[in-house]
């Protein structure tokens, strides 16, 4: 993208040529949150973390972990809510490897374990937090906002 960037403004000037930067800070955002997606499991809770929201499930809350027909793994909690899991999502990649059956195996194998008593903790959601990605949208925003700016008071084209 910033070799696209920077042929278009050897040929066509700044001018034109910066109007890609966005584009390229827009697409970072977007891949940086996709990249992040994971499943973590810690001792008494297990966290999901999907490109907006972040779920952390308690071992006790958790009913069951399975493959949907679309290939996603998926998380029932007792309480009949689904979290669907992104990094788990069915790829083409997965399909081959079955990469969300062995996660799904591996979770309920984890949970089934015997453990600890652990205080009765809830499930919690919140929106996920992506440094990278947050900066490269507040950074878009910027260079969106000052460029076009810089078109209207320089004459437009």
């Amino acid at each position: 993208m910033l070799a696209a960037v920077w042929k278009v403004t050897s040929v066509n000037g700044f001018r034109m040529g910066w109007q890609g930067i966005p584009v390229y800070l827009a697409l970072a955002a977007i891949l940086g949150r996709i990249a992040t997606c994971k499943v973590v499991l810690h001792e008494a809770t297990l966290v999901v973390i999907n490109p907006l929201r972040t779920h952390t499930i308690p071992r006790s809350a958790l009913a069951r972990a399975e493959v949907d027909d679309h290939g996603t793994l998926e998380l029932h909690l007792h309480d009949d809510k689904r979290i669907p899991s992104f990094a788990f999502g069915g790829s083409l990649v997965d399909r081959i490897k079955g990469t969300s059956e062995e996660a799904a195996h591996t979770i309920t194998t984890w949970r089934n374990t015997p453990h600890p008593p652990t205080p009765d903790l809830h499930t919690k959601t919140h929106w996920t937090r992506s440094p990278y990605a947050d900066t490269a949208v507040a950074l878009c925003a910027a260079t969106t906002a000052a460029g076009a700016l810089w078109m209207a008071l320089s004459g437009g084209s």
